[in-house]
């Protein structure tokens, strides 16, 4: 009796185990697990400047327009607008049903303000350049005018008004970015900086902020309030940041995770012929090159820079290592621009690369340098994923056209700080367009981008030349001018461009709405479990 009642406990406990496995399961089935790569330094939109930053910061937030799951720029706050007809004056007309996550009206009012704060010199927001196209911006960036003086107003709650310092064809996707989201003014007059922390902030887009644990996840909840609440599925999503890929891939397979930002390399052909379903590819418009400090000797003599860049073996990086299908990249503009035709500009790819470190070497040794004596740098790169192994690759290489490099890693947000700063020789970067337009690359060289110009570059005819497309209404023509302006900066060559590339990620299989889009834009807002 006792045998058997023991025997019916054990069951029991069993049956309850289940029963509580299958809450927790059902519960969580609502929550979506996200890897998303490195640590984010700030949720702030007009301070992030890092895609894992704004991964996040998508999720919490809306602008005038927004992506759709294609990638496509969308109505946001904005349901229309109006032109000028030069095209220098926009008025947006904002929708009545959005609320900030306290219940308070999303206003014209709320963008004027937030577009003043990114000019505010004291923001020192990094991407304030981005936004120059706008009215007396650069001149209230650098403290020359007024903040007020914005070619920006608000004309009543719901009508905003843009006033432009050239035609920007590109307006409607630029206003898809973070940098010109609105801000909650209610809140930021209330706890200043802090506004963003979890206990304060309120939020515009699909989801709020419920929890911030720096180095273990960043937790989101359901928006209520949000316009397009009905279509959003998942109630909360929790952000990792899993710098090491092969840590990610355990808890991928392991079902910890439902997304990730990223794969090995190493990895690469096991996944193809294991994981097929799971592997997803995004042809982004991207670029990963070497940036040269031309602020100090010995990177501010160009032959030096042609010579490192000439010592690195693409061929090796795009196809043998990382194998992805990507393209070497001897430009700085990659395919499928808009309006952009595109071409591969440094006259060295047509020869070998046993050629490539002749020339290097032949230039170095007019330097003094030798392989008894070698040029020496440090490069500083991004730990974290695959980049030591590129960067040890590259260490390599350059040793072959006597160059001795030592290399240096730091976490993203640390390296980006170095580049924006010039606290460094050579640096590991990259640059995803913001836009389809060829001078959302180009701009980075200006010498008016401040922090983004990362190797303080700086060529009048080159600003002239971007002046001039800014100013042309041709497309065809303004066309021609960028393209100038590109040669121009190759044949200058303040970076080494490496490759062209693709965004990866694993997806669970039972996540729909994951669309491959050239934006890299994969909203929680637009997925669900099946």
């Amino acid at each position: 009796m006792i045998k058997n009642l023991k025997r019916l406990i054990s069951f029991a406990f069993i049956i309850i185990l289940i029963i509580i496995s299958s809450g927790l399961h059902a519960e969580n089935n609502k929550t979506l697990f996200r890897g998303n790569g490195t640590e984010p330094d700030t949720l702030d939109p007009h301070l992030a400047t890092g895609s894992w930053e704004g991964n996040v910061i998508n999720d919490l937030f809306i602008g005038l327009y927004t992506k759709d799951e294609y990638g496509e720029p969308i109505n946001g706050s904005a349901l229309d607008y109006k032109k000028s007809v030069d095209g220098l004056v926009y008025n947006f007309y904002l929708r009545k049903d959005h609320f900030w996550s306290d219940g308070e009206k999303v206003t014209a009012h709320d963008y004027a303000e937030g577009l003043k704060r990114v000019m505010n010199p004291e923001t020192a927001s990094q991407y304030a350049s981005l936004l120059y196209l706008i009215k007396n911006a650069k001149e209230i960036n650098t403290g020359k005018l007024d903040i007020n003086s914005l070619g920006v107003r608000a004309i009543n709650d719901f009508e905003l008004e843009i006033i432009l310092n050239y035609p920007a064809p590109y307006l409607i996707e630029l206003l898809t970015h973070y940098t010109t989201y609105p801000i909650p003014r209610h809140v930021l007059n209330k706890f200043g900086k802090d506004w963003i922390k979890p206990k304060n902030i309120q939020t515009n887009g699909p989801y709020t902020l419920f929890n911030w644990r720096p180095h273990d996840n960043i937790h989101l909840k359901r928006n209520n309030l949000f316009y397009d609440n009905e279509n959003v599925w998942f109630d909360e999503v929790i952000f990792y940041p899993i710098d090491d890929n092969e840590a990610a891939l355990r808890k991928f397979r392991a079902g910890e995770l439902d997304t990730n930002n990223g794969y090995p390399e190493n990895k690469s052909q096991w996944l193809k012929k294991n994981m097929p379903k799971n592997i997803k590819h995004d042809n982004i418009r991207v670029i990963s090159y070497l940036v040269f400090n031309t602020e100090t000797s010995p990177f501010n003599d160009r032959d030096v820079r042609k010579a490192v860049s000439l010592s690195i073996d693409r061929d090796v990086i795009v196809n043998k290592i990382r194998n992805f299908n990507e393209t070497i990249a001897w430009s700085l503009v990659p395919k499928g621009i808009a309006n952009y035709q595109f071409s591969n500009i440094i006259e060295e790819q047509n020869l070998s690369q046993d050629e490539r470190y002749n020339v290097a070497k032949d230039i170095l040794s007019k330097k003094g340098y030798s392989k008894n004596n070698p040029f020496r740098f440090t490069l500083k790169y991004r730990s974290g994923g695959d980049q030591k192994k590129h960067m040890v690759a590259i260490q390599s290489m350059l040793s072959k056209a006597n160059i001795s490099v030592n290399l240096e890693a730091s976490e993203p947000k640390v390296l980006y700080n170095y580049l924006r700063t010039g606290d460094f020789q050579v640096g590991d970067a990259g640059w995803i367009a913001d836009f389809n337009d060829a001078s959302n690359f180009l701009f980075l060289f200006e010498t008016s981008s401040g922090g983004l110009n990362y190797g303080r570059y700086s060529n009048n005819i080159f600003d002239d030349l971007m002046l001039k497309a800014k100013n042309e209404i041709d497309v065809l023509e303004r066309s021609k001018i960028l393209k100038q302006a590109e040669v121009m900066l190759m044949n200058d060559m303040p970076l080494a461009p490496i490759l062209f590339g693709i965004s990866r990620h694993l997806v669970q299989e039972d996540i729909e709405g994951w669309i491959e889009n050239p934006s890299s834009f994969h909203a929680s807002r637009y997925l669900k479990r099946r």
